[in-house]
């Protein structure tokens, strides 16, 4: 049982090495700043006239 617990502890402090270097690893994005918004300016103000269309194809009966 003595090989268990030692292989645990130590694949444990892998895990533990591995999320400590994740967690310290800096992207270089600032967490609090706004996100750039995909769509901006004409395209979102305003827009054009909303229109019906109807489906193309048969009648039906």
């Amino acid at each position: 049982m003595t090989d268990d617990n030692h292989a645990n502890d130590d694949l444990k402090a892998k895990m533990r090495e591995a999320l400590d270097r994740k967690k310290a690893n800096d992207r270089g994005v600032p967490e609090g700043s706004a996100l750039k918004e995909k769509a901006h300016g004409s395209e979102v103000v305003g827009g054009g006239p909303k229109m019906h269309r109807r489906k193309a194809g048969g009648g039906g009966s």
